[in-house]
């Protein structure tokens, strides 16, 4: 497998993971707090998310970027670039001080599901090593 490929697979994996994850997290602040916890907790997930999402398809045009100007003495980065890195954490903090503060949503709840790609890495890591995708490679003096 190519390696645009693996890490396709694995930005899907881990999107996957951080979705049952996050609603494994909902399910437990549902059962033990109730209504409002879960729903803290699944808008701290669906913010999540939308930062995962946010932050590949900023990584991925980066990337491009790099690959773009490869062959360049000096390599600019657009000004553009920035603002939509910068804008993304400007929406991520004033959307959280809303939830937190004019919502009156439970806090803990709501920060379990906004960190619920930490459950999700732990996730992929789990996967990697169980069916042997390791990011490494073994030389030919261990062998």
């Amino acid at each position: 497998m190519g390696s645009d490929a693996e890490s396709a697979a694995v930005e899907r994996r881990m999107e996957v993971f951080l979705l049952v994850a996050g609603a494994a997290i909902v399910a437990a602040s549902l059962a033990d707090r109730g209504l409002r916890a879960g729903l803290a907790a699944a808008v701290g997930l669906l913010l999540c998310w939308l930062n995962f999402r946010w932050l590949r398809a900023g990584a991925a045009a980066i990337v491009q970027l790099g690959e773009a100007q490869a062959d360049a003495s000096k390599v600019r980065v657009p000004k553009s670039v920035n603002a939509k890195f910068l804008g993304r954490l400007m929406l991520l903090l004033g959307a959280t001080y809303a939830i937190l503060v004019w919502l009156r949503l439970p806090a803990i709840e709501f920060v379990c599901g906004l960190t619920a790609v930490v459950p999700a890495i732990v996730l992929e890591i789990g996967y990697e090593l169980v069916h042997g995708h390791h990011r490494w490679t073994q030389s030919d003096s261990d062998s």
